[in-house]
């Protein structure tokens, strides 16, 4: 075996190169492996590969031993032995599994090298911290102004999608700060411009970028562990494209509005796993929604998502930096193109459609000549499983509030011309949506809320539509026939 000051060498070289190879030497000089892993329990480095779900087990596992110098030694499963040592180290966890042969002082002196060495990685970061964190915040007010291009040009380069936090509280706001920095970005390892955190205004905003419509959650359990530590209150906006970062930012304020010390963390959607997008497979979703957006051009498909996510052309101008009347001949134009915008069946399915993965030329073309579906095609999901997730998404309401709820969406969200159809007061029916919010824990202000819970009732509709006349409360009846 190589003699003390040789594999202390080893590790000082490795950890010069990056922090990936400086774990490949600790797992090389203990003749076992290796695992570097984040307060989410995700493993930043691991050597080999197939190490990381033991490295991950033995961070988070119980029954260890704490030893001198903060290490644990574990005992239990054949691969977490006691050959296993597990140390904190800044803002991660270093696990180290030696060989058979290894002795345990060559174990320890690895491991504290391996740890020193991390630190030492780990302050040299936070010199530049700084600067990074400037750097963040300027590509945050870069992208909620638009400026997606500029954005991109600093950094070489951004992925499609982003998830938006919004949080505020918390005793120090700079220190919550910094420590959620450390916790999303540990000891170094640095990925680029994947997440980006700030403080604008005294309120943290964490902007999660990533390639596909939805992320893999990483950020997600992390901001909910350090709500939970901090006394934070946040929301989160759905995943949605960097040109329509300023919507999701609202989005997700307005989510915050909801926040609470038993829900600190709460989605803008309010859906979570009951949203329509969980039962249809990607790629049929991506085929179908290329082909119904297959006409538009990128401006007008720009438009009108801006327009579906914010409810108004002049907010959806402000944000595109365009004129309202450039707005609003985008959305002319693509209404033309797509058949018609002023039937929320049409809304409902373009909703839908936006919020697919993006699609391949190829996957579009699958598609061509289908017809629109009439609510939810049985090309994306059978209609067996579209009423199951239907019913129990509508489950809560009762019939009345089911009605009341299809003719609100069925007039755009406007309360006036949907109370009347209703013969209820405007008052009235602004307190059963509230409680029909409030029933399925959603924020009807949400448009992805608004047309996944159209395209429910819609899938259970029943050909003859609703009952005529159906008992109010009190003992009442509707003024007349309601149509849908």
């Amino acid at each position: 075996m190589d003699n003390d000051g040789l594999v202390a060498r080893r590790l000082i070289e490795a950890a010069a190169r990056s922090g990936a190879s400086l774990i490949a030497e600790t797992a090389a000089a203990v003749s076992g492996w290796a695992v570097l892993v984040d307060p989410a329990m995700r493993a930043v480095y691991s050597s080999p590969d197939r190490a990381a779900a033991a490295g991950i087990s033995a961070a988070a596992g119980t029954g260890s031993v704490t030893g001198a110098g903060g290490e644990r030694a574990r005992s239990g499963d054949a691969d977490d032995g006691p050959d296993t040592t597990v140390r904190q180290v800044v803002g991660a966890t270093l696990v180290v599994h030696a060989g058979p042969d290894v002795s345990a002082r060559r174990v320890e002196l690895v491991t504290r090298t391996t740890a020193g060495l991390l630190e030492v990685r780990a302050r040299r970061a936070e010199e530049l911290t700084s600067a990074e964190m400037r750097l963040h915040a300027v590509l945050t007010r870069l992208l909620l102004r638009g400026e997606t291009g500029l954005a991109a040009e600093v950094v070489g380069g951004l992925a499609s999608h982003a998830t938006v936090y919004r949080l505020s509280g918390g005793a120090d706001p700079q220190a919550t700060y910094q420590a959620v920095w450390r916790a999303l970005l540990p000891t170094g390892a640095r990925q680029g411009a994947s997440t980006l955190i700030t403080l604008l205004d005294g309120e943290l905003v964490v902007v999660a970028l990533h390639d596909a419509a939805r992320d893999d959650g990483r950020v997600l359990r992390l901001i909910a562990r350090s709500a939970e530590r901090h006394g934070l209150l946040g929301g989160v906006a759905d995943p949605a494209p960097l040109d329509m970062l300023a919507a999701a930012f609202t989005e997700a304020g307005q989510a915050r509005a909801g926040a609470a010390a038993g829900r600190r963390l709460v989605p803008a959607a309010g859906l979570g796993d009951r949203a329509l997008l969980r039962i249809i497979p990607p790629d049929r979703l991506t085929a179908w929604a290329s082909s119904l957006l297959g006409p538009l051009t990128a401006p007008q498909r720009q438009a009108l998502e801006g327009w579906l996510r914010t409810g108004s052309v002049g907010a959806m101008a402000q944000m595109l930096g365009i004129s309202r009347g450039t707005a609003r001949s985008r959305l002319r134009t693509a209404g033309e193109r797509l058949g018609g915008l002023d039937t929320p069946l049409a809304l409902a399915q373009l909703s839908l459609a936006l919020r697919a993965p993006e699609a391949d030329p190829a996957e579009a073309a699958g598609w061509a000549g289908a017809d629109p579906p009439a609510a939810l095609p049985t090309e994306l999901v059978d209609t067996a499983l579209a009423r199951r997730w239907a019913g129990a998404l509508t489950k809560p309401l009762d019939t009345p509030q089911r009605i009341a709820l299809g003719v609100w969406l069925g007039h755009l969200g406007s309360i006036a011309p949907a109370a009347e159809e209703l013969g209820l007061h405007r008052t009235t029916l602004r307190r059963w949506l509230e409680e029909i919010g409030r029933l399925l824990d959603v924020d009807l202000s949400s448009a992805a809320v608004r047309a996944d819970l159209y395209l429910a009732l819609e899938t259970l509709a029943r050909p003859d539509g609703p009952p005529g006349a159906l008992p109010r409360r009190g003992g009442r009846t509707y003024h007349r026939p309601m149509a849908r």
